[in-house]
């Protein structure tokens, strides 16, 4: 473990150098770009930038989306930060239907925050099983292992500062898939005669964290620690039991000048008691991490995973029109690895990942992010707001 990611560190570095060689050809051609300005609409602090985009992701193929980027501010306060909801809706060229809305709000004072999302899914599926195996085996999706899935899901984290920069809250997470149209693999598969295809999850729970990040939601510089435990259980209306731990390690480091940044996050799910159903299974891939794998292509009781990211804001020859230097667009790269398994000590089938993305800034620390990740026998793209961690 500790050789991957010194490996993964190296490697990134030789990839900053380098970069920063064509920094000035990258220059050159955007400082002409930076007049263009996205519409939006403009309400004192309220503030809403729309878009109409297409991407494509190993889970919904080609899909055309819209949606916005809201930002606004609960309380007049110069030093308090831009709250934000990003949101989107979609349809794909294989009948994916998507529904995402994420929201970092802060109160007065940026003592209490309000984190979470909602997001529903109306789409084909697939699934390969539990485990590294059964993945790794069935590489290619086809009739074997498809479905149609129906999930939606409410998660919502509470968080009053303490003392300093401490913070602890409150957790809810609900969520419900439905499976239909399962395929005979899938039928006879022990993970769904046990669990069934309707499955309803209802957990409470905990977070303590540490944050020291000057921005939530586009950190240059800073720490960000926290474990979250949640406890799904019947007697809260769902029709499974079983505890969950998130721990969740970030850091981010201001390389020679602000707005060039070298990130890295480490994170694990691990299982403490009871059976997560094969729906809440710990997954890697998507938009949130290991950007290219398919959600659950890997899922199992326990998950972690590691990404070292290197984020470059381009920087203008002129002024532009608020009398500074920034430019409006970069790029990021990145190289990762995860795994999931059983119990922890079985962590060792380690999955690589790597990527490149494009950031255009639409509204200060605010970015919209295109991402091309690779990984194991598939790859993707992602369009959509504000940076994975």
């Amino acid at each position: 473990m500790k050789k991957l990611f010194l490996s993964a560190f190296i490697i990134a570095s030789i990839t900053i150098h380098g970069i920063a060689q064509v920094d000035s050809l990258g220059n050159k051609i955007l400082n002409n770009l930076d007049s263009l300005r996205f519409a939006e609409i403009n309400k004192r602090s309220f503030k809403l930038m729309p878009y109409l985009a297409p991407s494509y992701t190993p889970e919904t193929q080609f899909l055309l989306s819209g949606g916005g980027l809201i930002t606004f501010k609960t309380y007049k306060d110069k030093l308090l930060n831009l709250s934000s909801i990003p949101f989107s809706v979609g349809y794909s060229s294989n009948g994916s239907f998507t529904v995402r809305a994420v929201n970092v709000i802060y109160w007065k004072d940026d003592n209490i925050r309000s984190i979470g999302e909602f997001q529903l899914r109306d789409m084909p599926d697939n699934y390969w099983g539990v485990g590294y195996d059964r993945a790794n085996e069935l590489s290619t999706p086809d009739s074997t292992t498809a479905y149609s899935r129906n999930h939606w899901r409410f998660y919502q984290r509470l968080l009053f500062r303490t003392n300093g920069k401490m913070f602890i809250g409150a957790v809810v997470d609900i969520n419900q898939t439905q499976a239909s149209n399962v395929s005979d693999f899938m039928a006879s598969d022990a993970n769904i005669i046990a669990d069934g295809t309707d499955i309803f999850n209802t957990g409470i729970g905990i977070e303590v964290s540490y944050d020291t990040r000057d921005f939530v939601q586009n950190a240059y510089k800073g720490l960000f620690i926290s474990g979250i435990f949640t406890s799904f259980a019947t007697f809260l209306g769902g029709n499974t039991n079983y505890n969950i731990v998130d721990l969740d390690y970030r850091q981010y480091q201001t390389i020679r000048r602000e707005r060039r940044t070298l990130a890295w996050q480490i994170k694990g799910r691990f299982t403490l008691e009871g059976k997560p159903p094969w729906t809440d299974k710990a997954m890697l891939g998507g938009v949130d991490n290991m950007r290219g794998y398919t959600i659950g292509r890997f899922r199992d009781d326990n998950m972690l995973f590691g990404t070292l990211e290197y984020r470059h804001m381009f920087m203008r020859k002129k002024l532009n029109k608020k009398n500074n230097y920034n430019s409006r667009f970069g790029y990021v790269t990145w190289l990762g690895a995860g795994a999931v398994a059983p119990s922890v000590d079985l962590l060792k089938n380690w999955l690589p990942n790597a990527g490149v993305g494009l950031r255009a800034e639409i509204q200060p620390r605010m970015n919209i992010r295109v991402d091309y990740g690779w990984a194991k026998g598939e790859s993707g793209i992602y369009i959509t707001f504000a940076e994975v961690f």
